[in-house]
């Protein structure tokens, strides 16, 4: 059994993508005016002359754009999205903004959203490789106008401004000593050599097309404000556009590359990074970085015969082979955006949850047998057993782009999450498919948030849940009940024997004390576990990375008894309330025969805990939810089902 990544399809061929690709008709928002054109290239242009004006020559190109491009960019990004970008011609004071670091930037919320911040990191990314110098190496002074590459205004002499203006123009002053004229001693410092900076032209291009999608950003959230925020506009981008992004890469892959063997790994920096730039994401996927493996191959492979052959210049075979292999991956982007941002926020979520090790252990490992997979997964039972799911509302659904935004009341936060209509819908229609109980009671199926929260709360106030956590009888007929259910997830570790639920005298004090925003607590967090199993979940997405591949696939199990996949427990004690969401799923190898057994079975279960508190209003003590910094964190645990080794026969 191959276990290989099951996220890395292969990729569209580039003919065919080109030969399909239309670029969506831009809705009248999308499409920039001319006056937000302008709004845009004003902003660019003087975010470039200030960095110019402002950058220390003797610095590395990729020091100068963290310490001296960060700050301005963040300044206009906040402007565009939040701000008065109508008054961006005017008199403003983005040169004092550029010039002091600890300014308070008032446009907009304290931080940028998550995916914003992830555009912006790329931009300065793509800026500091837009400039390959090795450690310690610079150009002398005399070469500043001949490399092309230096930044007009960074020749000795020129009076800078900022903070540190008066240190570094000491700095340019400073003499060029002739060893000769002092009798040829050696032991002088070294005469002052500037570095290459990126030029002006370059770096206001990179701007302005980087400010051209913020405002399109802007102009997309102002024609609808009730819809969350379109961070990825690749799609509305013109084809003028997307020239002059092939353009970018083109010229700085041709300014970076010396021999034929950096032509792959410079390609890949370039477009990867290009990539998170447009996509406003964190990580690329798998499928992207085949993709671009392809491409960058397949353009080396030419370069190479053609060189050999002298049949083109560097020049010429970038224009007439790499410019035509760009446009078409950037139709091919424009093409399945929704599906690439998907695949790379999934891909973010598997980096934060899984363990970097385990996660290449078992994506890279060839198991021979059944007993080979038990024995490792033995062996990796501690971290398959506790796997921390960051809350959906926080960091964002597995294999959707959102979260990771809400720094506020957890509860505030929640309620947004789950107020979304569709998410609502969908988890409704997954609930009626499950089996729900509650401390071992069947919870009846509901048509509606409120129907839920209703079943819920005639539940949690009947003398029948009270008598099966307080008498040892109603004990007793729970417990054989839950066992006998849970049988049906019996795993190789014996995961059914954590669920086994068993109540004390204690319990009984729940009577009378269950709150109604407790019942709206527990129904808006059912409501999350349901919207988050089968396919769409946590756990077949993590199942799938790590026993997944390219010759097996994980497919959720269909039972052939009473009791469904996914089943949903929740457990009632006096000081938490347990919610347990039960998976299975069958590894089958390519392709599916209809009559084919499973190469073996995983058992997945996703637990939260919720805790409670005791709150005294007037003259009652109810319980209600305790909020801690692990409020809506879930564990998911992942084993083997249980397979027994038959002797034998000689």
């Amino acid at each position: 059994l191959s276990s290989t990544s099951l996220s890395t399809p292969s990729s569209p061929s580039f003919t065919m993508t080109a030969a399909i690709s239309t670029n969506p008709p831009p809705s009248n928002a999308a499409a920039l005016s001319a006056t937000a054109s302008s709004e845009a290239r004003y902003l660019a242009t003087a975010v470039a002359s200030w960095y110019v004006n402002t950058i220390d020559p003797y610095a590395p190109h990729a020091q100068n754009i963290e310490s001296r491009l960060r700050h301005p960019v963040h300044v206009v990004t906040r402007r565009i999205l939040y701000g008065n970008v109508n008054a961006a011609h005017g008199n403003d004071n983005l040169e004092a903004l550029f010039n002091d670091d600890d300014a308070e930037i008032k446009d907009g919320p304290d931080i940028l959203t998550r995916r914003s911040a992830a555009r912006m990191e790329a931009f300065l990314s793509s800026c500091s490789v837009a400039l390959r110098t090795a450690d310690g190496e610079g150009i002398a002074d005399h070469q500043i106008g001949e490399s092309g590459t230096g930044s007009p205004s960074s020749s000795l002499g020129t009076e800078r401004k900022g903070k540190n203006g008066k240190e570094k123009k000491k700095k340019q002053g400073q003499a060029v000593v002739d060893a000769p004229a002092l009798g040829g001693r050696t032991n002088l410092p070294s005469t002052p050599r500037v570095s290459r900076q990126i030029c002006r032209g370059d770096l206001q291009l990179r701007l302005e097309l980087y400010c051209r999608d913020l405002r399109r950003i802007r102009a997309l959230s102002e024609a609808n404000p009730s819809n969350p925020m379109e961070e990825c506009v690749v799609q509305y981008d013109s084809k003028k556009g997307i020239r002059t992004r092939v353009r970018l890469i083109v010229e700085t892959y041709l300014r970076n590359v010396d021999c034929v063997r950096d032509v792959h790994k410079t390609l890949m920096t370039l477009i990867l990074r290009a990539t998170l730039e447009v996509l406003a994401v964190e990580v690329w996927c798998p499928e992207l970085k085949v993709t671009v493996d392809r491409l960058a191959s397949g353009f080396e492979h030419k370069v190479s015969f053609a060189s050999l052959a002298f049949l083109s210049s560097p020049d010429n075979s970038a224009e007439t082979h790499l410019a035509p292999l760009l446009t078409k991956y950037f139709e091919y982007l424009q093409m399945d955006w929704k599906s690439l941002v998907s695949k790379c926020e999934l891909e973010r979520m598997l980096r934060t949850v899984l363990d970097s090790d385990l996660r290449y252990f078992f994506k890279n490992a060839v198991f021979h047998s059944v007993g080979h997979i038990l024995d490792e997964c033995r062996r990796e039972r501690e971290s398959l057993d506790n796997i921390a799911l960051p809350p959906p509302w926080k960091e964002g659904v597995f294999g959707m782009a959102g979260g990771g935004d809400t720094k506020g009341d957890v509860d505030a936060a929640i309620k947004q999450y789950c107020s979304d209509p569709a998410l609502v819908k969908q988890a409704l229609r997954d609930l009626r498919r499950e089996v729900i109980t509650v401390n071992g009671q069947i919870l009846p199926p509901a048509h509606s948030h409120m129907e839920l929260a209703e079943h819920l709360g005639q539940i949690l106030n009947s003398k029948k849940l009270m008598l099966s956590v307080s008498s040892p009888r109603g004990r007793k007929a729970s417990m054989k009940r839950s066992t006998k259910r849970r049988s049906n997830y019996a795993s190789d570790f014996g995961l059914e024997l954590e669920s086994d639920f068993s109540g004390t005298d204690s319990d009984a004090s729940l009577a009378g004390k269950i709150d109604v925003g407790l019942v709206d607590v527990l129904a808006r967090r059912l409501l999350i576990a349901a919207s988050r199993t089968g396919t769409g979940g946590d756990a077949y997405f993590v199942v799938c990375d790590l026993f997944g591949g390219e010759e097996v696939e994980v497919v959720p199990h269909k039972s052939s008894g009473t009791v469904n996949q996914g089943t949903i427990e929740i457990i009632i004690k006096p000081n938490s309330v347990i919610i347990k969401s039960h998976a299975k799923f069958d590894i089958f190898s390519k392709p599916i025969v209809s009559e084919s057994d499973a190469l073996i079975q995983f058992h997945a279960t996703t637990t939260e805990t919720v805790t409670l508190q005791e709150s005294r209003e007037s003259s009652f003590i109810t319980l209600k939810e305790k909020k801690t910094s692990m409020t809506g964190w879930r564990t998911l645990a992942i084993r083997p089902a249980f397979y027994e080794r038959i002797p034998e026969m000689h």
